[in-house]
């Protein structure tokens, strides 16, 4: 699903989604010496916060079709795999399990990179989506959670439609630590299977783990402010603003191709 791992992957989002926020004269305020990025940090998903985050399927007729996904695409529902030109996978599966359930799953080459169960409720106005991240160097499981905007076309599956994600459930802890290291003017960062170095104000650098070939650019923006850039083709698709105090670190994540923001806060461990 659009969101749904990328709301929560680079959290590893991380929530490896990306983010852009303003800063103001609290925020400032806030900063203290030791507002430092250096160290290991465990990612709250209960604190994460969703806005514009809609996503549009619709599965029909032996069919699945991305609305929402750019470019939009569609691929047979038939249990097999297709193939595909997207960013960062070649494959996908997705499987009509009944006339609430669906599974999907996602590789590049030969290796399966995920598979997710959508499961839409009784009423039809919400659908869990429990998913399972095989693309880093430990497996991550979670769940994301969705409210239905509209329905999808009259014959359509359940899970048909435009929905808001809402929430993320428990989530695996490989998925939720980061680590970050400051070395003068050298950011290092490493998650579960990603990571990069870069220079502070410097150009972008390969994003390590990233089967999309992307690349990522640093700067300090304030005292206790930072600023991640995520590129691909030498385009912006999205940001990630940090703000540390103390042992808290206060992200907001927007994707730049729909506008969708997503915030989250993480805790210092060491």
């Amino acid at each position: 699903m659009k969101k749904m791992m990328t709301a929560m992957t680079a959290m590893t989002l991380a929530m490896g989604l990306a983010g852009c926020a303003e800063e103001n004269a609290e925020t400032t305020a806030a900063a203290t010496e030791g507002a430092s990025l250096a160290g290991t940090w465990k990612l709250d998903p209960a604190s994460a916060q969703f806005e514009n985050a809609t996503s549009s399927y619709v599965i029909a007729d032996g069919e699945y079709t991305c609305e929402s996904c750019d470019p939009p695409y569609s691929v047979a529902a038939d249990g097999e795999w297709q193939e595909v030109d997207r960013p960062g996978i070649d494959g996908v599966k997705f499987t009509v399990v009944d006339d609430a359930t669906v599974t999907s799953a996602s590789r590049m080459g030969e290796e399966q990179l995920g598979e997710s169960t959508w499961t839409v409720s009784e009423d039809g106005q919400a659908m869990t989506v429990n998913w399972t991240n095989m693309g880093g160097d430990e497996v991550v499981e979670g769940s994301t959670m969705f409210e239905r905007v509209a329905a999808g076309p009259d014959g359509s599956h359940a899970a048909s439609g435009e929905w808001k994600t809402v929430s993320v459930g428990e989530m695996s802890d490989a998925g939720l630590m980061v680590t970050y290291e400051v070395d003068g003017d050298t950011i290092t960062y490493r998650g579960n299977g990603s990571g990069y170095t870069a220079t502070l104000g410097g150009d972008p650098v390969p994003l390590e783990g990233d089967n999309a070939e992307g690349m990522i650019k640093i700067e300090k923006t304030g005292e206790n402010t930072y600023r991640e850039t995520y590129m691909r083709d030498g385009e912006a698709e999205g940001t990630l603003d940090l703000t540390i105090e103390g042992d808290t670190v206060s992200a907001v994540s927007t994707d730049l191709s729909d506008d969708s923001v997503v915030r989250w806060s993480a805790t210092r461990q060491s």
